[in-house]
């Protein structure tokens, strides 16, 4: 009996275990954030919170996702009719977005963080989203722009900045002038200057040994122009001077002055002519740069000659070309010659010389007088006769040439070339002065 109950009871627990096999598990899935989908073995079994009463016993993956997240995976094992809870918290995805823009060096801010400057690769923006981007770079407007990365798969914005302010190609004649834009130097020609801000800019032109140059204009944003210069030299200096000094000096055919005497003149080739009276000229050709000062040095060399006049008899009055030049003087001996009249600086030439003596004929000449050469002349004067005094005695008048008088009042005439007759005190009743 008791062997019948046993073996009732071993069947009746086959039979248990048997059905409990065959008895379904159940499993739990919650993810984070809700509404992930839920896949068992592949296949979609609803949205996260959500509960799976039919797995069979055993080993199964599970797999969840959502938008904008990292898909995870996981396996679980249930036992039959086990009851079983798996959670899910799943990363957010990031897009990859690759930001550039024309200019580049843009700076780029989202929700006012900056992010950097262009070109910029973005890799922390969430996927699934639209996210406002702000782009500015310094003389560019500001742009606004949406982007939505879906994914990893690369997204490429590329954007076209318009000017804030305005452009200016600047150039000038001669080139290398330092271009000064509201106070500050933004280069040197031929330059392009872009970031002007927009409203009135002055531009001022710089270049050693020109004026300054300064022009004004009105740039709007996005503008764009062009300023060209002609720089005006500033007038050099020329010193010139000399030796001897006080000579003539011509710049270019122009009087100009005496030496030493200080020109301006504009830059560039010069021909400069100094002159002085009994000197050889002298051309030079001079080059002067704008604003240079420069010293030009002349050692004139003479041309002058000299005369040595003597004469017979000395005391005579010499004129060389109208010009009183002395008197000859006597040698202090017998002869009858004067010591030499020397004339100093003659300029190279033909001159014209007269001797006069009171009571000689005047005596002329023609003498060429070479450079650095001296010029001999000898002028032998002859007695012209000419009365001058009338003496009248007890005897009657008498003319001739007044010789002179002695200390007993004697008078003595010349009364022809040669001749004297001299007259006694007492006899002499008036001497008279003849008028010439």
């Amino acid at each position: 009996m008791k062997r019948t109950i046993c073996m009732c009871l071993a069947a009746l627990g086959a039979l248990l275990l048997s059905a409990a096999s065959d008895l379904p598990s159940r499993l739990d899935v919650s993810v984070q954030p809700e509404g992930a989908q839920v896949f068992v073995d592949g296949k979609l079994r609803g949205t996260a919170p959500c509960s799976v009463y039919d797995l069979a016993p055993g080993r199964h993956l599970v797999h969840v996702e959502a938008a904008s997240c990292v898909a995870d995976d996981a396996f679980v094992k249930v036992g039959p009719g086990e009851f079983l809870q798996k959670s899910f918290v799943l990363r957010e995805e990031k897009g990859l977005v690759l930001v550039k823009t024309v200019p580049a060096g843009a700076e780029v801010k989202c929700n006012g963080v900056s992010l950097g400057r262009t070109p910029l690769l973005l890799t922390s923006l969430a996927s699934g989203r639209t996210h406002a981007l702000n782009l500015a770079l310094n003389g560019y407007q500001p742009r606004r722009i949406a982007i939505r990365p879906e994914g990893r798969t690369p997204l490429v914005c590329e954007e076209k900045l318009a000017l804030d302010s305005g452009v200016v190609a600047c150039t000038s004649e001669p080139a290398g002038a330092t271009v000064v834009v509201n106070g500050v130097e933004r280069g040197r020609t031929p330059v392009e200057i872009g970031q002007i801000p927009k409203g009135l800019a002055t531009f001022t032109f710089k270049l050693a040994g020109y004026r300054d140059e300064t022009r004004e204009l009105r740039l709007v944003p996005g503008d764009k122009q062009a300023l060209a210069i002609r720089m005006k030299g500033v007038p050099a200096k020329l010193a010139v001077v000399s030796t001897p000094e006080q000579a003539r000096v011509f710049l270019d055919g122009d009087y100009q002055g005496k030496t030493p005497v200080t020109v301006a003149a504009p830059a560039g080739a010069h021909e400069v002519r100094v002159e002085l009276a009994g000197y050889a000229p002298l051309v030079r050709t001079v080059t002067l740069e704008n604003g240079g000062e420069s010293t030009e040095e002349f050692s004139l060399e003479s041309v002058l000659g000299r005369l040595e006049i003597t004469t017979t008899p000395p005391g005579a009055r010499v004129f060389v070309d109208g010009r009183s030049v002395g008197t000859t003087r006597s040698s202090g001996t017998e002869t009858v010659h004067s010591q030499i009249l020397a004339v100093e600086s003659v300029p190279t030439g033909e001159h014209s010389v007269m001797v006069h003596l009171d009571g000689y004929q005047d005596v002329s000449r023609k003498l060429v007088v070479k450079s650095k050469e001296t010029g001999k002349l000898f002028v032998k004067l002859h007695r012209v006769f000419t009365p001058n005094t009338e003496v009248e005695t007890i005897r009657g008048f008498h003319r001739g040439v007044f010789v002179g008088k002695d200390f007993a009042g004697n008078v003595t005439l010349e009364t022809s070339p040669g001749v004297h007759q001299t007259y006694r005190r007492d006899e002499i009743r008036k001497i008279t002065p003849l008028q010439k």
